[in-house]
């Protein structure tokens, strides 16, 4: 099989002000280096060749030490705003383990908020059904050519009907 093209994957973010018409021209890079490397790519590679002013993958990086420090930082405050699980117990129920905080994308105002909160009021929990409904549609397309997750391609086909009717009604 032969690469067509290069596209950029839905939802893929990038540094502020990078040119993100071309995503062709950074895959082509990409694979370059990849050859160069004899068939492997790593992030390190990347990097390296990315520090050249010259190289199409230098704008998709920080490159102001300062700024690139706060944005590493805000990455590790998020991993760790993800990381944190909540035990909820009541007396006549088992303990569930779940995720503390739910990540709200609210336009010009995103944030996290305590799980049980989020999903209890109708606004935040269809912001959190519409991302995770994404991130299922984003891995179907990543994977339902694998024979392994065939049965599954179905289920979420059915899911998805389901959510569509219980929408409208």
């Amino acid at each position: 099989m032969k690469i067509a093209r290069y596209e950029f994957a839905e939802g893929a973010r990038f540094q502020a002000g990078s040119d993100r018409t071309n995503p062709n021209a950074v895959g082509e890079h990409l694979e370059l280096l990849r050859k160069r490397e004899h068939g492997e790519l790593t992030p390190e590679d990347v990097v390296a060749d990315a520090r050249n002013p010259n190289s199409p993958l230098h704008q998709f990086f920080e490159w102001d030490d300062s700024e690139a420090a706060q944005q590493h930082r805000l990455g590790q405050a998020r991993g760790l705003i993800r990381a944190v699980v909540a035990i909820y117990v009541s007396e006549d129920k088992p303990a569930v383990r779940t995720k503390a905080f739910i990540h709200i994308s609210e336009p010009g105002a995103p944030h996290y908020r305590e799980a049980s909160h989020a999903l209890s009021m109708q606004k935040t929990r269809d912001m959190v059904l519409q991302r995770a409904w994404g991130e299922l549609m984003q891995w179907k397309r990543r994977y339902q050519d694998l024979a392994e997750f065939a049965e599954l391609v179905p289920v979420i086909k059915q899911i998805g009907a389901k959510i569509v009717s219980s929408r409208k009604g």
